[in-house]
C-alpha cells in the first residue's frame, strides 16, 4: 500500500446458531486448535449464555448465539481462515451456519488535513449540496463528509446475496482527530438454502475458496483510496 496503515485487521464473522459458552480458550485448547503457550496466556473475558470473549496471542474472539467473529492484527491473516475451517468442518460441523463475511479494516494516517479533505472531496464533492454545501468549508472547522458506505450486489461469479460493502471515514483511532482515515472492506457471503442440511460444508468451502481472493482486492480498492489523498 501506498501509505503504511498504522492499525490494519482482518477479521471473520459467521452468523448462524452457536453456543457461545462452548468457544473458551481452554476449549480451543483441549481440541488442539490453539497452542498451550498461547491458551495458558489467553485472556477470558466473559464465558456466558449470550456472549464468550476472549484474546490469546495473536486472536480476538466474540461469539453470540447467532453471530461469530474471530479477528486479528497480526498476519499471517491466513490463520484465521485455517482456524475456522478446523472449528466448523472437523470439531463443529452440525453448527448451522447461514453466511459469511470476510472484513479488511485499515486505520492510516495522512501528512496534512487538505489531504485528507481532498479524499472527502473526491468521494463526496460538496457543489450538489448547492448553497448550502458552500458552508462546508475545506478547513477542518466547517463540516465534510463523515461516513460513506458503497454497495456492490451480487458480484460476478459469486453466489446470490452476495455484496461487498466499503465504508470510508475519518478515524478516531490515528491522526489526532484530523489527519486519520478509517476504510473498512466488508465481503459478505450468503447461501441460497439457508435450512440445507449442506449449509453449513458450503460456508466452509466458501471461505477456503475466497479468503485469499477476498483480501487482494480489498488491498486495492484501499490503495486506490490512499491515492485519492494525493494531488
Amino acid at each position: 500500500m501506498r501509505i503504511e496503515p498504522e492499525i490494519a485487521r482482518v477479521s471473520l464473522v459467521m452468523c448462524g446458531h452457536f453456543n457461545p459458552l462452548i468457544f473458551t480458550h481452554s476449549w480451543f485448547g483441549w481440541n488442539g486448535l490453539l497452542s498451550k503457550e498461547i491458551v495458558d496466556n489467553a485472556n477470558m473475558q466473559i464465558a456466558h449464555p449470550q456472549i464468550t470473549k476472549f484474546n490469546a496471542d495473536w486472536l480476538n474472539l466474540q461469539v453470540e448465539p447467532e453471530r461469530f467473529m474471530i479477528n486479528t492484527t497480526q498476519a499471517p491473516y491466513i490463520r484465521l481462515q485455517d482456524l475456522a475451517v478446523r472449528i466448523f468442518r472437523n470439531h463443529l460441523p452440525h453448527t448451522p451456519l447461514n453466511a459469511l463475511g470476510i472484513n479488511r479494516e485499515v486505520h492510516f494516517t495522512v501528512k496534512k488535513f487538505e489531504e485528507r479533505d481532498r479524499l472527502g472531496r473526491s468521494l463526496a464533492p460538496v457543489e450538489p449540496w448547492g448553497e448550502w454545501g458552500k458552508k462546508l468549508e475545506p478547513d477542518g472547522e466547517h463540516g465534510g463528509m463523515t461516513s460513506l458506505t458503497m454497495r456492490q450486489i451480487n458480484p460476478d461469479g459469486r453466489p446470490p446475496d452476495g455484496q461487498i460493502n466499503v465504508t470510508v471515514e475519518p478515524s478516531n483511532r490515528v491522526g489526532e482527530g484530523h489527519l486519520g482515515i478509517y476504510v473498512r472492506i466488508n465481503d459478505h457471503y450468503s447461501i441460497e438454502d439457508a435450512e440445507s442440511h449442506t449449509a453449513t460444508s458450503e460456508i466452509v468451502k466458501l471461505l477456503e475458496r475466497n479468503f485469499d481472493e477476498s483480501l487482494q482486492p480489498a488491498d486495492k480498492i484501499i490503495d486506490h483510496l490512499m491515492s485519492l489523498t494525493e494531488k
